[in-house]
């Protein structure tokens, strides 16, 4: 926003900021809430305005001086954090940012509860008010250093005596006076007995120290002194009062004497009556002090259990939470385990199958070559023998070979009973598993020892 925009205007700092933020909302997809007025802290040295939207945060800083009046400086968004601290005070509101990152401090001025507002109906975040007391949101205790209340007390103890002096009547006034001055002359002793014990003095503090006593006897002290000194001028002017009632009382008659006397008395009960109701109210005011004392003390404690009951709950979530997650690391490392151990025993298995096949291999291998060498062998010995098996048959040396259809014995001189597969080379004996399916191919042997000779072996069925 140019400077020449509010040239010939008499606007404020923030009507030009509001304008400009507006202005740049207008094409934003993101609904302007409100402005405020706010402290960036040392970020920028300039004035600054937060504008809030349903989204999130936008900061602008102000230089009257620059060309543009606002520049965005940095935005939050909602979501980027999960919980928000508020510290509400009279004039301003704090709110301390939580979220994954780095922690923001955030100062309000005056719509700290209108931000609030927006948080709660706008965003997931968890919502922490701080509970302070009224006392502490006054001016002087907001920051609970203890020279600025120590000052701040003796201030409003001296308005409270200027606005009180003229109100009370002139009877309480001797009465007042001498209360004063009997608290400060124990004041004065708890002092110098407080710089050398401090617990003795400040029963009721938390912190008992040297400093707490000199800040708040020093303060017992100087109001006393002070209301001591007013009541007693206040007495003073109503002396010659009572003096001038007194000379013209007495140039009155006998009787009118009298009836002054009367008069005086019953103004002198009237005042007791009255010292007497004020001291009853006075006492009463005390008590209810005393009572709020208390209760506050209860709203305090209260407020300190269930911060601690939050922070014991919130410890409880972290440890269980780090919990579960050791537990799904560890089941994790558990089922890597087993598959690691599975695959191992599936690698092994498969080596033993391998080696398992390998075996069987070699030994069908083994078994074939043996066979071969026995029917080499066997080849031989038939060889050698068929002259005279030749011999002994009458020269029917050679077998009867059937139609392959026909499973029969015929033209056969001597009865066969061994039956061979010319394809396979493999004879049957009767009772034989094969002996009865095999009817193709069939070659007829008198004996096994004929089957053998011509190269065939017997069935292991």
């Amino acid at each position: 926003m140019s400077k020449t925009r509010y040239k010939n205007q008499k606007e404020s700092n923030e009507a030009i900021a509001k304008a400009y933020i507006e202005n740049n909302y207008t094409n934003s997809q993101n609904k302007l809430l409100l402005v405020s007025k706010a402290n960036y802290g040392k970020r920028s040295s300039n004035v600054c305005y937060s504008a809030v939207d349903d989204k999130g945060m936008n900061f602008y800083e102000f230089n009257n001086n620059a060309e543009q009046n606002l520049m965005l400086i940095e935005r939050y968004e909602w979501a980027d954090f999960s919980s928000v601290t508020i510290d509400h005070s009279i004039a301003k509101s704090v709110f301390t940012f939580v979220g994954h990152g780095e922690n923001r401090d955030i100062t309000i001025e005056v719509k700290g509860k209108e931000v609030e507002q927006v948080i709660r109906n706008h965003s997931s975040m968890e919502v922490n008010v701080v509970k302070r007391p009224v006392w502490t949101k006054v001016l002087g205790y907001r920051s609970q250093t203890t020279w600025k209340m120590f000052m701040a007390s003796t201030v409003y103890t001296l308005i409270l005596l200027f606005i009180l002096h003229p109100l009370l009547p002139a009877a309480t006034h001797n009465f007042i006076m001498g209360l004063a001055l009997l608290i400060l002359f124990l004041s004065i002793i708890g002092l110098f007995v407080g710089l050398i014990k401090p617990k003795w003095v400040l029963p009721k503090f938390k912190i008992k120290t040297r400093k707490r006593v000199l800040f708040s006897y020093l303060y017992l002290i100087i109001s006393c002194f002070f209301i001591a000194v007013a009541f007693t001028d206040g007495q003073s002017t109503s002396t010659p009062a009572s003096t001038q009632v007194s000379s013209s009382q007495n140039s009155v008659t006998v009787s009118s004497k009298k009836d002054g006397a009367d008069s005086s008395k019953q103004k002198v009960e009237k005042n007791d009556s009255d010292k007497t109701a004020k001291e009853e109210k006075r006492q009463k005011a005390e008590e209810q002090a005393v009572k709020e004392e208390a209760k506050q003390k209860a709203e305090e404690q209260a407020a300190k259990e269930e911060a601690k009951r939050k922070a014991e709950e919130q410890a409880a979530k972290e440890e269980a939470k780090q919990k579960a997650e050791e537990q799904a690391a560890k089941e994790k490392a558990e089922q890597k385990a087993q598959e690691q151990a599975a695959k191992e025993e599936a690698e092994r298995k498969a080596q033993e199958q391998a080696a398992k096949e390998e075996a069987e291999r070699k030994a069908e291998e083994q078994a074939a070559k043996q066979e071969a060498e026995r029917k080499a062998q066997q080849q031989a010995a038939s060889q050698q023998s068929t002259p005279s098996s030749s011999t002994s048959n009458s020269g029917n040396y050679k077998p009867f070979e059937n139609d392959p259809s026909d499973d029969q014995q015929s033209n056969m001189s001597c009865s066969g009973q061994i039956k061979g597969n010319k394809n396979s080379k493999i004879y049957h004996v009767p009772g034989g598993a094969y002996y009865d399916r095999t009817q193709d191919n069939i070659v007829w042997f008198c004996s096994e020892a004929d089957a053998q000779a011509a190269g065939y072996r017997k069935s292991q069925r």
